[in-house]
Formats: C-alpha cells, sequence, structure tokens
C-alpha cells in the first residue's frame, strides 16, 4: 500500500472525527452577545497534535462557506463570528500536515442563527499513522517508521523517483561477543506526489536522512526517534534539481548563536556543512549569510570551550531562513570503556581503521588521547613526526618539515569536511582539543582520494570530533 493510499484512509478517520463532534450539537448553545450580531452564528474549536501530544498551533483554519481563514493560537484554538445561519466545512492546514500527507476537515454541517458549534480536530497519533502507512513486516527490526515529502527548493513541486536513505548504527554490548556495530541503511523511492515511508524501524535511536537524485543530494539530516514503542518521525525534504556540487546559490540565512553563560556571544564560526560558504558572529551573537545553495542544509556553529551544535535548515531563494543555535558549556568528563568501546566502532565506520591498516600515513587513536587533556589542537599536532608548530603573533602555525618547498601548504580536515579558513590558522580558535578523539596526518602523495582536494603535495590533517564520532 503506498502512501498516497493511506492518506485517504486517514482523511475518513480525522472527518469522522470530527463529524461526531457536531452531531452532538445538534441543539445548538446559546450564543452570548459577545459572539457576533443578533440572527448569526459562532464557529469555534480546537486542533490537537495527538502525534507529538500537544496543540497544533500556528494552523491556517478554512472556513469553506464563509470564504475566511483564521490561524490557531498557542493552544489550538480558533474562533470566527457573526456567520450568517447556512452550511459550512471547516479545514485545517498545516506544514505538519503537509508531511504526513494528510487532510483534515470535517463533514459539511448547518448552522442556525443564534448559534453556537464547537468543533475538535485532531491529528492521528503515531500508532495510528504507522498502521495504516506501513504493511506487515516479518522481519522489521521495529514498529517506528519515517515517513515525509520530498520537493523542489523552487518550486515546491513534488520530486519523484528521489532515493530516501535513512543510516544509522547499532551497538551492541556483550560479555560473549564484546563490542559489535551493526551499520544499518533502508531506502525507499518517493512517488509521484514526492512522498516517502521507511517503516519497521527501532525505537531509540540517533541517525541520518537522505534525498538523492542523480547528481542532488540533499545534507545527512540528523534525526532521532524516542523510547516509545511506536515512534514516528515526519519531515519534508528539499531537494534541489541541480548538481550538489555547486557550493553557491541565491539562498539566504541568518541567526545568531547563543553561548551558554557567556558575557558576550561574539565570534562563534557558523558554516553550511559541505560548502566553502563561512561566517563568524557579531557582538550579539548574529550572522547573515547569502548566496546558499537551495535545498535541505546543516548549519554547524563552533566556539571554543562550547560543544559544536548543527541545526537542519531548508534553504531556498523564495524566502530568507532564520535560525538560533545555542551551544552548550563544554564540560570534559571522564569516559567509561563502553564510550571508548562505541567510538572505536564509529571510527570503523568512518574509514579510520582500514586507512591505518595500509600503512599510509600517521594515526593517533582514541586511547592515545585519553590522557593528554591538550589545551589546544596544536598541542596534539606537536607530538606528530614529520609536522613543526611555530608560534606567530597571529596563534601557532603548522607546517611540514619534510616537504621541503612545501612547508606551508597545509589544508585540514575536520569530521569528514574540509575546513574551510575564517582567518589562517585558526583551527585553534574553534576547535576544542578536548573534543578531538583521533587524527590521521598525511604527506604529500600519501593523501587518500577521500582528502585530496587538488591542492598538489600539501600535507594534509583530518580531525575528528565528539561531533561525528558520537559517543551513544
Amino acid at each position: 500500500m503506498r502512501l498516497a493510499g493511506t492518506v485517504r484512509l486517514l482523511s475518513v478517520l480525522a472527518v469522522l472525527f470530527a463529524g461526531e463532534q457536531l452531531g452532538a450539537q445538534k441543539k445548538p448553545a446559546a450564543i452570548p452577545a459577545a459572539t457576533g450580531k443578533a440572527g448569526t452564528a459562532q464557529i469555534a474549536g480546537v486542533v490537537l497534535d495527538s502525534l507529538n501530544g500537544r496543540f497544533l498551533t500556528g494552523a491556517d483554519v478554512m472556513i469553506d462557506g464563509a470564504k475566511a481563514t483564521v490561524v490557531t493560537d498557542s493552544l489550538g484554538k480558533f474562533r470566527i463570528d457573526s456567520l450568517p445561519p447556512g452550511t459550512y466545512q471547516v479545514g485545517v492546514f498545516h506544514p505538519l500536515l503537509d508531511t504526513l500527507g494528510l487532510t483534515l476537515a470535517t463533514k459539511p454541517f448547518h448552522i442556525g442563527p443564534d448559534s453556537a458549534t464547537f468543533i475538535v480536530l485532531a491529528v492521528p497519533s503515531a500508532a495510528t499513522i504507522i498502521h495504516r502507512a506501513c504493511p506487515v513486516r516479518p522481519r522489521a527490526q521495529g514498529t517506528s517508521a519515517v515517513i515525509g515529502q520530498v520537493h523542489d527548493p523552487e518550486t515546491l513541486l513534488p520530486v519523484a523517483g528521489a532515493e530516501v536513505s535513512i543510516a544509522w548504527s547499532q551497538i551492541d554490548v556483550s560479555k560473549e561477543t564484546g563490542v559489535r556495530r551493526t551499520p544499518h541503511v533502508v531506502y525507499d523511492s518517493t512517488d509521484a506526489t514526492g512522498a516517502f515511508r521507511i517503516c519497521g524501524l527501532p525505537n531509540s535511536m540517533q541517525a541520518t536522512l537522505q534525498a538523492k537524485r542523480g547528481k542532488s543530494v540533499t545534507a545527512e539530516i540528523p534525526i532521532a526517534l524516542g523510547e516509545e514503542e511506536s515512534e514516528l518521525f515526519a519531515r519534508t525534504l528539499l531537494l534541489s534539481r541541480i548538481d550538489s556540487g555547486a557550493k553557491v546559490g541565491n539562498a539566504t540565512v541568518s541567526g545568531r548563536v547563543v553561548l551558554e553563560g557567556a558575557g558576550t556571544n561574539a565570534g562563534s564560526r557558523v558554516e553550511v556543512v559541505g560548502t566553502d560558504q563561512v561566517a563568524l558572529t557579531n557582538d550579539k551573537g548574529e550572522f547573515t549569510m547569502t548566496k546558499l545553495p537551495s535545498g535541505s542544509q546543516v548549519l554547524l556553529a563552533r566556539h571554543l570551550g562550547f560543544g559544536a551544535q548543527t541545526v537542519a535548515v531548508d534553504l531556498t531563494s523564495r524566502q530568507a531562513q532564520r535560525v538560533t543555535i545555542k551551544l552548550p558549556k563544554f564540560v570534559a568528563m571522564i569516559e567509561p570503556v563502553v564510550v571508548n568501546a562505541r567510538r572505536a566502532a564509529n571510527l570503523d565506520r568512518v574509514g579510520f581503521a582500514q586507512r591505518k591498516n595500509t600503512g599510509q600515513g600517521y594515526y593517533i587513536s582514541p586511547d592515545q588521547l585519553k590522557d593528554r587533556h591538550p589545551s589546544l589542537v596544536t598541542d596534539i599536532l606537536r607530538t606528530v613526526p614529520g609536522l613543526r608548530v611555530t608560534s606567530s603573533p597571529d596563534g601557532d602555525v603548522v607546517s611540514s618539515s619534510r616537504n621541503v618547498g612545501l612547508g606551508d601548504c597545509v589544508q585540514y580536515w575536520v569530521d569528514d569536511m574540509p575546513w574551510q579558513s575564517a582567518e589562517p590558522g585558526d583551527v585553534n580558535q574553534f576547535v576544542n582539543a578536548n573534543e578531538v578523539v583521533a587524527v590521521e596526518v598525511y604527506q604529500g602523495s600519501q593523501v587518500p582520494a577521500q582528502f585530496s582536494r587538488g591542492m598538489g603535495n600539501c600535507t594534509t590533517i583530518v580531525l575528528w570530533t565528539r561531533f561525528k564520532i558520537r559517543d551513544r
């Protein structure tokens, strides 16, 4: 059963539920004077978000028959007064409903003069949506699901035939097998309406969601499923028609980075992951980035002494986006053995062990770093053979003592992404040394293809941090 067929079933449920509320009020209540003029009627109600256990705020409520639209308040309530007697129908529109592919509406109903009608409309629960959207799968790993839509960021039209994937790693620890990591990737393709559904997922997990078609691909959007037996995550992805190799476009994002407990919010670094776009915040923590590629992207914010944070953002030239990113104070903690084991497993996932086994390059593992407690990233690099760290008025400068004539040609990668410097040698200013869990260093021709940037025989330094090599 495709999701489009499920939408019709869920829409009927919503209509029937609303109709029952109306049927219970066949004898209209007396209408107070405040509801409108004598001889007119009132329609009021509330919209519930059963999926997330809250009110559906900011929803557009359309009263068909009155040509009127109102917006639900913070408690999901709406009201319209001074309606002439007649037949009406109430429909609700909200981005969540669009993502779920649902239509929320009542059956047509009649209101008389001097009457008040109250309506309750509800988004179905996660269990209800999953039951209708997902067929029974004998080899499913759970009863949770991720569903949504893929749209073009400029036209907002559905993108059919896109490949949507969710990736996660399941780590099991036992006396019999030790630490065992099992990577999982599950796929679906969007239908003619741009809808996708990935069913049979386990709950309580961290994962990434991505859409791809041809040479166009979205960023890996971080998602999380909670602890309930049947969890549902709904997300609309914006997938551009333009080759994802394009690093610029016409989209804009602005916002503010807030530092926990800090006297000032200035000097934070914000980058669009996978591009060369970097901005620094002003004294108020504000930033603006223009000429960005459209689509679902990820912003990464860093500040020395604070934990790195990401936020997903849907970029389009149709409308500038605004975000707020809060960075928590970085606190170094004593880590149990299981954390180090999980990190080793996650390093395997990004190919650290495989590259180490080739014998090319120099590697520093989590076990080698755990007792060092470095103050700066360059404190770690001082111990690497073939690297030279010298002090300058602008900070520490790392160069190669082996590549004669190319000593100043040093490029960085941080968490599998090329590091675009806002100013020379600024890694120490934005990457906490205690967040670094592993290091790779390559001289000249040793550089693996995945870390090559077409910069000749430069020295390449690859840093892996807790942001990428998660311990949970």
